[in-house]
């Protein structure tokens, strides 16, 4: 965990020549600045024709905001028909500007304050629950959409960061793209099972799970998070088998990123995205 929440053998950077790059070019979407300093850039993606008073806040791996974030926000705001906004909690620094102090550097991005004041050092800290907040407060002024009927999308770090929120019952629903729960212990010394178990009871959640993922998202594994999420509250809702049933669903060919990052000129890292985010539609469309 020094230098990666990521496991070995995952996809790295977004590739320059593919979207590795904060470019507009070909998007529906704009970018703006939100909350209590304007600091926090947001990536907004409104449906085409008249949507529906629901929102997806998205949370992005440590690559932050970048142009196939924009391209998936803005499938899922027309397929959706919902308002779509991407958070750069990171404000504009990624996990390449952090090699050498990595885990420092996700300490002062905690879920909420109390975390990285007491690592010793002097470091801003941008709390993740506050910067939802600021999602939650710019979706109500600017579109009259209230907390209650937003969901949300994680990619990594992401996930984790809406594990937390749901424990914390502050999204309807959740979907999680190649999954780093290991953050919770890793790097603040949380209970992984613990915030799984609340976060299953309190929301329905899809986790999407690489071939190098933790075994414990595993349900080939029995893994115990997977089990989790399976055995939620929420499975009660939907039949067995049913597009909208809390689950794992794993991709073994597939490596950790392969949604966000991976390098979709490979056909079957393409076809394995796309099915992955058809599949995330259909349990959205299900929730939300």
């Amino acid at each position: 965990m020094a230098t990666s929440c990521c496991p070995a053998n995952s996809w790295g950077a977004p590739l320059q020549v593919n979207h590795g790059i904060k470019s507009l070019d070909g998007t529906k979407g704009k970018l703006c600045k939100i909350g209590p300093s304007k600091d926090l850039e947001i990536y907004v993606s409104r449906p085409s024709e008249e949507g529906s008073q629901k929102a997806l806040c998205v949370l992005t791996d440590v690559y932050g905001l970048q142009s196939r974030i924009f391209a998936i926000c803005d499938k899922l705001a027309s397929e959706l028909k919902v308002t779509v906004v991407a958070l750069d909690t990171f404000r504009g620094e990624t996990k390449d500007d952090h090699l050498l102090d990595f885990k420092e550097w996700l300490e002062c991005h905690p879920f909420e304050r109390g975390v990285a004041e007491d690592n010793g050092t002097s470091a801003i800290v941008y709390p993740v629950k506050g910067d939802i907040e600021s999602c939650f407060e710019f979706l109500m002024n600017t579109y009259n959409i209230h907390p209650t009927n937003v969901g949300a999308v994680g990619f990594c770090w992401g996930t984790w960061a809406l594990t937390r929120a749901c424990a914390m019952k502050l999204f309807s629903c959740g979907v999680g793209f190649h999954p780093s729960i290991r953050i919770e212990s890793d790097v603040f010394g949380g209970d992984q099972q613990a915030i799984m178990k609340e976060a299953a009871a309190n929301a329905p959640i899809l986790f999407f799970v690489a071939g190098n993922d933790l075994d414990n998202l595993k349900p080939s594994k029995d893994g115990a998070l997977a089990r989790r999420i399976a055995l939620s509250s929420n499975v009660k809702e939907a039949k067995e088998g049913d597009k909208g049933a809390p689950r794992c669903i794993e991709f073994p060919d597939m490596m950790h990123g392969w949604v966000s990052r991976g390098d979709t000129s490979i056909k079957k890292v393409e076809e394995d995205a796309e099915a992955a985010l058809n599949l995330a539609v259909d349990f959205l469309k299900h929730w939300m």
